[in-house]
């Protein structure tokens, strides 16, 4: 190309087009996205698990039965399904003493000894960062033990 029509193609509004664009580009990529505010204090329940579910003493048949903690988190979340600045300690321990006296029942008789251990926690978060842990209940499940001499 000669100078002839580079001149004929770059006009001066041309040059302002580009960098009028190449402005705003750079200015949304340079804005927030987020929300500068504080987030907001929530309070939320969780399983924390000590010991997982077992039968017999092995995760080998665990596969054939209701894992405990994931009927007990379903509970909850029933119970509780949104967090807020409140939270109801008295709707989620009651929904979790229930699931724990049916889970109890459905599998008590079986030839097959269930253990797990967990923990009812109650969290205060600020966004994702917790800020304080409590724990409300502690959830022994020790279903068709057998006594050994030890215990006697």
């Amino acid at each position: 190309m000669t100078y002839y029509h580079m001149k004929r193609f770059f006009k001066p509004w041309h040059l302002f087009a580009i960098t009028l664009v190449l402005v705003a580009t750079t200015m949304f990529t340079m804005t927030s996205c987020g929300n500068d505010e504080p987030d907001a204090t929530v309070v939320d329940y969780y399983v924390n698990v000590e010991e997982q579910f077992l039968i017999n003493g092995s995760t080998d048949k665990t596969d054939r039965y209701e894992n405990p903690v994931t009927r007990m988190r379903n509970a909850i979340h029933k119970a509780y399904p949104t967090p807020d600045n409140k939270g109801n300690d008295e709707a989620v321990l009651a929904a979790c003493e229930q699931e724990y006296q049916t889970y109890k029942q459905l599998y008590l008789g079986y030839a097959d000894h269930f253990t797990c251990l967990f923990h009812i926690v109650r969290a205060v978060k600020q966004g994702n960062e917790v800020k304080e842990n409590v724990t409300l209940l502690t959830y022994v499940y020790d279903i068709n033990s057998t006594v050994t001499d030890v215990e006697q």
